[in-house]
């Protein structure tokens, strides 16, 4: 009688057959990185492949060029504008400057907007910041007045300068009835239907930015604007405000100054200057300093598509985009020995930013 042990040939035959899966899975699995299991798996939700083509403009003998701000229509309609200044037909400087810079989907056009109306002595001044509305009507500030482009014309609101207590830096709106601006010393004014009010902010610091947006949650505006007195303090305010109110809202976990601001409600918000923080949730108390250290340089502008599309730019040519994951710097393509990208616009696979390069204007486009 054979023991309970022994097995006849084809059970022996299929028992070690069993053993040597089993010894084959476990070496399989030992072998694995431990950390393999706690590796993200999640892919990518926008590309970081951008490819960049960067633009000068300018004389460098007729005087110090700059584009401070840009809007995306298409990708066959971009406007950026600023001061560049070029020789006149003679070869002297031309006191003139081209204010605007237009891209028609082939070429870029510099443009002398002359700027229509009683409130400027100077008929084609440096511009400073640019808005395109929804209903495609197009606002422009030469610092101190609201105008209209029409053609190569812009006809000035002259309504707002006695609002004012410095420069206009940007504008957002939600249409071209109903729009605010934000400026130096504290100024924030708001303007609809053909009547302009001051928002008294309770501060003398420069307010450098403002973004809005509907919350798709309570189907109301959020507005957010950021103050500070960039390159002499640390200190920084946040600003939310409400139809004519403007009211300070914590800025605790940023211990630096901030020029820029841009979110989704309920799902991103960042704020940037020295650094960028951002947060949840607008009833968030604390910013978080998760992405302090993505760039080791000043920031001038954070604007997105979405929370997993973000793109930041700031000194020395730095341009950084935000997929969801990671940031990805691609200063290899767009980097300026000699200071900076001020602000940018970013619309489904085209990002452009615009700022300066020694004398010249610079404009780096990148196409995903």
């Amino acid at each position: 009688m054979k023991k309970y042990f022994e097995l006849i040939p084809n059970q022996r035959q299929f028992v070690l057959s069993l053993l040597l899966s089993l010894i084959i899975i476990f070496v399989t699995q030992s072998c694995k990185s431990p950390t393999a299991s706690k590796q993200n798996t999640t892919p990518d939700t926008t590309s970081n492949n951008f490819t960049f083509q960067t633009f000068t403009f300018g004389a460098d003998n007729a005087g110090s060029s700059h584009l401070q701000d840009v809007a995306i229509v298409s990708d066959s309609d971009i406007w950026c504008v600023g001061a560049i200044y070029l020789d006149s037909a003679n070869g002297a400087p031309d006191p003139n400057a081209y204010n605007a810079v237009h891209w028609d989907g082939s070429k870029w056009e510099l443009k002398k907007i002359y700027y229509f109306g009683n409130c400027s002595a100077v008929k084609y001044p440096p511009l400073k910041a640019i808005y395109i509305f929804p209903d495609n009507k197009i606002a422009v500030t030469n610092g101190g007045s609201i105008g209209w482009i029409n053609g190569d014309s812009v006809y000035m609101d002259c309504g707002v300068i006695s609002l004012l207590n410095g420069a206009i830096n940007k504008i957002w709106g939600i249409s071209g009835n109903d729009f605010y601006v934000v400026g130096n010393a504290g100024s924030i004014a708001h303007y609809q239907n053909g009547n302009w009010q001051k928002i008294e902010s309770g501060t003398n610091m420069n307010i450098y930015d403002i973004w809005g947006a509907i919350n798709p949650q309570t189907g109301k505006i959020e507005i957010l604007a950021v103050a500070s007195y960039p390159d002499t303090s640390a200190q920084r305010k946040i600003f939310q405000i409400n139809g004519t109110s403007a009211t300070e809202i914590s800025s605790k976990g940023i211990n630096w100054d901030l020029v820029s601001v841009w979110f989704k409600p309920s799902s991103q918000y960042f704020v940037a200057g020295s650094g960028i923080y951002n947060k949840n949730f607008l009833s968030d108390n604390t910013w978080s300093s998760q992405y302090f250290n993505v760039t080791n340089y000043y920031i001038n502008c954070i604007r997105g598509n979405d929370i997993n599309d973000v793109v930041a730019v700031g000194s020395y040519g730095e341009v950084i985009q935000y997929n969801g994951l990671r940031w990805k710097s691609f200063r290899d393509q767009t980097g300026l020995v000699n200071e900076e990208y001020l602000s940018l616009a970013i619309k489904g696979n085209e990002i452009v930013a615009v700022g300066y390069n020694g004398q010249r204007a610079v404009i780096a486009v990148g196409k995903r």
